[in-house]
């Protein structure tokens, strides 16, 4: 199961048993409250009964004057008590009481009982939440199914026209050399593979083969790369010192590409992109639009422009939370973008 059906699962789940759980506690409120009601009653009808016979041993009799005490009313102070008539009596009544520690001991009883009865209830309804979870789960499940046998389709598809590029251009270049044209041409293809490896990611979570990586050097060796592609935008490259850490470079490598890429992509004409390093925190600059919807931007599919399919920057979000690289985006509309890696939770040494 992927990372996000886990999550969507878990969500599902907690919304069913929650909802459950909550109308289980109300409706085991009012059932306890309803017990301890005609519990209270209950006693009262048997001390109404013992005012007659007076055979009562679970009940203590006193005597009250009339004018301090009130018939048919059960009092519940320090134990339940009421007071009954006294036949042939002008000045007192019966007062007929049942212990504070009895009438606790009896509730705590019940209340013992409706706690087991709770409990099963509760895994009972723990069972029903992850049927209902899994059922409703079921049509989705299948359709993200149909959706990602579609793209390892046009995956599959696209080695063939890229393959015939790469190995006409291969023979262009032998019989006519090199030139600028065929060079931006080769960084086009190079774009391509590297969306089909986003949409590789985008169906999978491959596990992270970490390596000594010298993460300095390869941020310089991505920034010219991209810059090929992007002729009419200045690419800088500035760094207060080497950094070093343990990391998939295959990963790193794709996350800087696709950073570096949109940098490239959604820049004005002569802007520049910069690339700093200091400390552990990589930072990518650039003067392009700008981004409007900040928290939106890593949501999948989301894009502000025509170009592009809204992955790209979803991906990154997979790969530097799989990387544990801390991510953070600032813009400014009209004014660019800034992309901060945070890499010092990346270990320094090999585990």
């Amino acid at each position: 199961m992927k990372k996000y059906e886990q999550e969507s699962l878990v969500k599902n789940f907690l919304v069913f048993f929650s909802l459950l759980e909550v109308l289980l506690i109300l409706l085991f409120v009012e059932l306890y409250s309803s017990y301890k009601n005609e519990y209270k009653q209950g006693i009262y009808k048997s001390m109404q009964v013992c005012s007659y016979t007076m055979d009562c041993p679970e009940f203590n009799f006193d005597f009250a004057l009339k004018k301090s005490s009130h018939l048919n009313v059960l009092y519940e102070d320090d134990g339940l008590y009421a007071f009954f008539i006294i036949p042939d009596s002008k000045k007192f009544n019966i007062k007929i009481s049942y212990a504070q520690r009895n009438f606790s001991q009896d509730l705590q009883r019940e209340r013992n009982i409706f706690w087991l009865k709770f409990i099963a209830t509760t895994f009972l309804l723990l069972g029903i939440s992850l049927f209902f979870t899994f059922y409703s789960l079921e049509p989705i499940r299948n359709a993200l199914q149909i959706n990602d046998e579609f793209i390892k389709d046009i995956l599959h598809d696209f080695n063939t026209p890229i393959t015939t590029m790469v190995l006409n251009m291969k023979m262009y270049k032998e019989d006519n050399g090199d030139d600028p044209y065929l060079q931006r041409i080769s960084y086009s293809i190079s774009t391509i593979k590297q969306l089909q490896d986003n949409l590789k990611s985008f169906l999978r979570n491959s596990p992270s083969q970490n390596q000594k990586v010298d993460i300095a050097t390869l941020a310089e060796q991505r920034l010219m790369t991209i810059s090929e592609m992007y002729p009419k935008i200045r690419f800088i490259f500035q760094k207060d010192n080497g950094l070093i850490g343990y990391t998939n470079q295959e990963l790193l490598t794709r996350v800087l590409d696709n950073i570096l890429s949109n940098a490239g992509k959604y820049n004005r004409v002569k802007g520049t992109v910069t690339l700093s390093i200091a400390g552990d925190t990589i930072r990518i600059k650039d003067t392009g639009k700008g981004i409007q919807e900040i928290r939106k931007v890593t949501k999948r599919y989301y894009k502000e422009q025509d170009r592009g399919v809204g992955l790209g920057l979803h991906i990154v979000k997979k790969l530097v939370n799989e990387l544990n690289i801390k991510m953070t985006i600032k813009s400014q509309i009209g004014r660019g973008t800034e992309v901060i890696l945070d890499l010092s939770a990346l270990p320094k040494e090999e585990r």
